[in-house]
């Protein structure tokens, strides 16, 4: 097994496109679909890495990232942000609020996989 990787995603159609990509290739998925509980859900399964919208209903992903960022049991585990948001001004704020990748949709699978792979150390 590949480890656990945590999606914070609240659209069904990307939730199921990640998380099917991510079993395939052998990881183990543990899903948020509003980022309630994200951080004890990543903490609680011993998390390699965590996959997050920028946009989720309770609260937006800067938010969940300070949460993460600021709990000792999830401080170190890297978080990448997931979202539209691709011009380079927003992707320059997402990397300087401490995300440590950006991923733009749409999604390309095989880069996804590469940079999860980089990530989770296979």
């Amino acid at each position: 097994m590949a480890g656990t990787v945590v999606i914070g995603e609240d659209n069904p159609m990307n939730m199921k496109l990640l998380e099917q990509a991510l079993t395939i290739a052998g990881y183990r998925v543990e899903k948020s679909s509003d980022g309630d509980g994200l951080v004890d859900l990543a903490a609680g399964c011993d998390a390699r890495l965590i996959l997050m919208d920028i946009q989720l209903p309770k609260q937006s992903g800067i938010d969940l990232l300070r949460q993460i960022k600021a709990d000792g049991r999830t401080a170190a585990m890297p978080v990448l942000a997931v979202t539209a948001f691709a011009d380079p001004d927003s992707v320059a704020g997402f990397l300087k609020e401490g995300f440590d990748q950006v991923i733009t949709k749409p999604i390309s699978i095989r880069k996804l996989l590469d940079d999860v792979a980089g990530y989770c150390g296979d």
